[in-house]
């Protein structure tokens, strides 16, 4: 470095501290404040347009709601990792995973049923006719 480049100046910026040559005549704090301004120009300029941006067909943004804690919908304790998800659709803790603990609304047995019926159909025997004498 020259000595005319550390020499201290009254700050350009006008705060009444001492800038440097180096710093464009400001202080440290007027010269962070330029560059940080600068920056920010920099990046509202690189934004292209609303003309110059190719027309596409509109498309339906979907709307996504704030992530919240996963808590157990019985009791509304936290879970997080180890949350149970039932047949209903719901969250559970470890205490309330089991469907008799939270009065679950999924019939188990419907899809047993009906798997039987498509494995096993109903077999019927035709009427016999009676003969009349």
């Amino acid at each position: 470095m020259h000595a005319n480049e550390t020499e201290a100046l009254p700050c350009a910026g006008g705060c009444g501290l001492f800038g440097t040559r180096q710093n464009n005549n400001l202080c440290s704090l007027c010269y962070k404040r330029s560059v940080l301004e600068q920056v920010a120009n920099l990046k509202f300029e690189s934004k292209p347009e609303p003309s110059t941006v190719p027309t596409r067909s509109p498309v339906v943004a979907a709307v996504e709601e704030p992530t919240r804690k996963q808590r157990c919908e019985t009791c509304h304790r936290k879970v997080g990792v180890i949350g149970f998800s039932c047949r209903c659709g719901h969250l559970f803790c470890g205490s309330h995973r089991y469907p008799e603990e939270h009065s679950c609304s999924f019939d188990y047995k419907l899809p047993g049923r009906l798997a039987l019926e498509k494995q096993l159909p109903l077999i019927r025997a035709e009427k016999f006719v009676r003969f009349q004498s």
